[in-house]
């Protein structure tokens, strides 16, 4: 619905200043999107694939040329313009698939998952351009991740879980509330994690998740915590390694809130 492929269902909508229901057309011209199965022409090399998609999405010829040569340098593929796309890494494959979608300046970029697959290196590389593009060329970017990291760099944020937005706000304001309504998070590693957390729901803790071989707690009453924790493992054969305070984190509000979605579910 929103890149004018479908007609809204119900209610109204704008996308780059065109309406939803009536603009289908004016909406794809206005906008650039990147899917996250990798979509371009890898017989072709990087250049004939900007070349293609330039004339595809009509840009005046005689700035054509320009152009692909800006988004080369702004895509860092100065190095790659004439091999095949196939031969490419997965990295650079996703910056030309970004550069494709920026080649008739878009005024709103939309991403599906665009680094899902590529090296952490990779991934921090192509989130340096979204940043450039919204920041500098003032585009506006709508993109969807599984990678809490990524979403850090966003203005704002709605988690969906089954279906449902869970939460809607900026990632400060997220976990400045997760803070506020449940205090301090620590970090607890433990000889024997699971049977930890065992320990711990029976004691009556709540705010408990895993991450890893870690245990995430959150309490307001963390000092009291610290100190009750090594009598109380060690009364059942557990020793505790360490226990650490940390900052909130987004993972941490995401987890929260689809646990107490899972509990509100299992007592009604």
């Amino acid at each position: 619905m929103l890149t004018g492929i479908l007609p809204p269902s119900a209610g109204e909508g704008e996308v780059a200043g065109a309406n939803m229901r009536f603009a289908g057309q004016a909406i794809k011209e206005r906008i650039g999107y990147m899917s996250q199965a990798f979509s371009l022409y890898r017989d072709l090399t990087v250049r004939e694939n900007l070349r293609l998609y330039a004339t595809i999405y009509g840009v005046r010829r005689v700035r054509l040329e320009q152009r692909i040569d800006e988004l080369v340098v702004l895509a860092g593929l100065q190095s790659a313009t004439d091999s095949l796309v196939h031969a490419l890494p997965m990295g650079m494959r996703q910056r030309l698939a970004l550069s494709c979608a920026l080649v008739h300046r878009p005024r709103v970029l939309f991403l599906d998952e665009p680094t899902s697959g590529v090296d952490p290196i990779g991934r921090r590389r192509f989130w340096e351009i979204l940043v450039r593009l919204a920041k500098v060329d003032q585009v506006a970017i709508l993109v969807t991740t599984h990678y809490m990291s990524e979403a850090e760099h966003c203005d704002h944020l709605a988690l969906m879980y089954a279906g449902r937005v869970i939460a809607d706000d900026s990632p400060v304001q997220m976990k400045q509330a997760l803070a506020q309504k449940t205090g301090q998070m620590l970090d607890i590693l433990a000889s024997r994690p699971l049977e930890a957390m065992k320990i711990l729901q029976k004691a009556g803790f709540e705010g408990i998740s895993l991450f890893g071989k870690h245990i995430h707690l959150l309490t307001r009453d963390a000092d009291r915590i610290v100190r009750q924790l090594p009598q109380l493992f060690s009364r059942h054969g557990v020793e505790l390694i360490g226990c650490t305070p940390l900052p909130v984190t987004l993972e941490d509000v995401f987890v929260y809130r689809v646990l107490v979605l899972e509990k509100q579910v299992q007592s009604s």
